[in-house]
């Protein structure tokens, strides 16, 4: 094994001790911490190994494609939040708290990366560094989150793996695929734009947590392939390559905008999240509904145990239907959670009405739960 291998195996097991311990005593290593840690990691790499910061002639074009890749991602979600709403952002706007949470990021951002790039640029690419330090990055991002999940709690523990855990391995892939091909910069500009913008804007789409998510998660992937397909295209130019390419993208851009469709309700048919345990056994807070919108003249095809999805006090719930009245032409309906002992203390107008639900799907829900929680 070679000796700049072997360093660079001795940082990363001082970034897993790191890690390690935060996730056994996460009381110790707040924010400032964490950027301490993180410059005498690199001071370290940098001595041990040596500094190489040349620009890479690959990152103006892959700098490029990706300000076009996040470009198009904040159009649709913006897009979208014009039929969904907006949400105001939780952070204050004073230049004080501006700079308190900017500059923290800022400096874990640069840090994180010129120590990746270091790795990995330092051993040629070699395939057991490539591989550790990848994961090494994933464990130390998730341990910073793990003293904010109770996991003796099952939901507790979903949303730390959807939420942290799953969003990392995406992002974490993404860094180590562009420190393959080009320099620190590419990936640091764009953790900069993905992770610092929400503490400079003062309205976000409200496009659903859950689907929010779903897209992070998401638009690393389509930019690693991005930048891999670009790196073949400088060996060989294959069409055949470019076509299947181009189908996987377009693919995944109809997902992308079914389920921005889906999650607005301007279609017949919507998916929801469940947000409490009222329909326990058989719905779950964190559950995914598909329902089915109904209009006045289609109200009169629900019958008892349909679940109803209606409105009740600005909010929407979702219970089983125990009994239909018609009164002057107008139906009422007799609701009830099956988890709760009676029925509800009030009728519900067929005004009130959204539709029924059709199907449900188990736990996928929970990171929106836990987004919705936060901007509450």
């Amino acid at each position: 094994m070679k000796t700049s291998v072997k360093k660079c195996l001795l940082i990363e097991i001082l970034l897993g001790i790191s890690a390690l311990l935060n996730f056994i005593f996460p009381v110790i290593f707040n924010h400032d911490r964490q950027i301490i840690f993180l410059a005498i990691a690199l001071l370290i790499t940098f001595f041990s190994l040596g500094i190489d910061l040349k620009r890479n002639a690959n990152d103006k074009n892959v700098i490029r494609n990706i300000l076009i890749y996040i470009f198009i991602y904040y159009i649709i979600i913006y897009l979208a939040g014009l039929f969904i709403g907006f949400a105001r952002t939780i952070y204050s706007y004073t230049f004080s708290n501006l700079i308190n949470n900017i500059l923290p990021t800022l400096f874990t951002i640069v840090l994180m990366e010129l120590i990746r790039h270091e790795l990995i640029n330092k051993t040629n690419k070699n395939k057991l560094v490539l591989i550790t330090s990848c994961i090494l990055f994933i464990l130390f991002e998730s341990s910073y989150s793990f003293g904010a999940y109770n996991m003796a709690v099952k939901e507790e523990v979903y949303k730390y793996i959807g939420l942290v855990v799953i969003a990392s391995i995406s992002k974490n892939i993404l860094m180590t695929v562009l420190n393959t091909r080009t320099d620190a910069y590419p990936g640091i500009l764009y953790r900069i734009i993905m992770e610092e913008l929400i503490y400079v804007v003062i309205i976000v789409p409200n496009l659903g947590p859950y689907l929010e998510s779903v897209a992070l998660i998401i638009l690393p992937v389509l930019i690693s392939f991005m930048v891999i397909n670009t790196e073949k295209k400088k060996v060989v130019d294959k069409p055949k390559d470019r076509k299947k390419l181009n189908k996987f993208y377009l693919v995944v851009t109809v997902i992308l905008l079914m389920l921005v469709l889906l999650n607005s309700g301007l279609l017949k048919y919507q998916i929801m999240v469940i947000g409490s345990n009222s329909m326990y056994p058989y719905m779950e807070k964190g559950d995914v509904i598909f329902l089915e919108r109904m209009k006045n003249d289609e109200l009169k095809e629900i019958k008892k145990g349909d679940i109803l999805v209606f409105r009740y006090d600005n909010k929407i719930i979702n219970h089983r239907v125990t009994k239909v009245v018609e009164r002057s032409g107008q139906l009422y309906f007799t609701t009830k959670g099956d988890n709760n002992n009676q029925e509800d203390n009030t009728v519900t107008k067929q005004e009130d009405v959204i539709g029924i639900t059709l199907h449900r799907i188990k736990y996928i829900g929970l990171p929106s739960i836990w987004l919705s929680e936060v901007f509450d």
